[in-house]
């Protein structure tokens, strides 16, 4: 039996095939927790996901806002470099907001030099006619709330969410359009979404009786 095992040995080296087992490196996983401060750690669970290895995992900790990352050393880097860009102060954000009142008129209207940007967006949904009503840009931050006057009795009110930079958006949540009518404020729209950081969405908002339709547009820039 010896003579056996010693001619393996000698077939092994005369074949170059080395048996070894993979390096620690190779297979060595890492374990470091992410504390968050200004940011929710549920949300950055979505922004790092694409960054974990097949070998990696995390785990969310709601009541201390942090997230428990398992994996290579080389993705935990990737991972603490995306969490540093994203846990940040609220970002300042502005939004550009124009109200207007558009139809279906039989001869096209000359479109005003303020809308033609958009006005192609109203043709495709039939509307030939378009008349501004106001406009109005504002500021505010992550989290925190805005209004601002639109003319001709218009307001708008709403709520900024979270800039999520991986997709380049902000969500705007609870965006009113409120109407003064015999001293009160009365609600005509109501929406939430997701603004793409300098696209315009142009949105048809209320259709009276009638041709006439009343319709916004607007657009989110940092």
């Amino acid at each position: 039996m010896k003579r056996v095992m010693m001619m393996f040995v000698a077939l092994l080296l005369t074949t170059g095939v080395v048996l070894a087992e993979p390096s620690e490196g190779a297979k060595a996983l890492s374990v470091h927790t992410f504390q968050f401060k200004f940011k929710d750690a549920d949300r950055a669970a979505a922004v790092i996901k694409s960054l974990l290895s097949a070998d990696g995992s995390m785990s969310i900790q709601p009541k201390a806002n942090s997230l428990v990352v398992t994996d290579h050393p080389d993705n935990l880097k990737a991972v603490a470099a995306a969490i540093t860009e994203f846990d940040t102060a609220p970002r300042a954000v502005r939004l550009s907001v124009r109200l207007l009142a558009v139809s279906r008129a039989e001869v096209a209207v000359k479109t005003v030099e303020e809308l033609k940007d958009i006005a192609p967006s109203f043709t495709m949904l039939g509307y030939n006619s378009l008349e501004p009503l106001g406009s109005a840009d504002v500021e505010s931050r992550e989290g925190q709330p805005g209004t601002t006057n639109l003319g001709d009795g218009y307001r708008a009110d709403f709520h900024f969410g979270a800039y999520d930079p991986v997709d380049d958006t902000v969500e705007l949540t609870d965006f009113r359009i409120m109407k003064l009518q015999k001293d009160q404020l009365t609600q005509v729209y109501k929406t939430t979404l997701n603004l793409k950081i300098g696209q315009t969405i142009v949105l048809v908002v209320k259709r009276p009786q009638g041709q006439r339709a009343l319709s916004v547009a607007f657009v989110a820039r940092r």
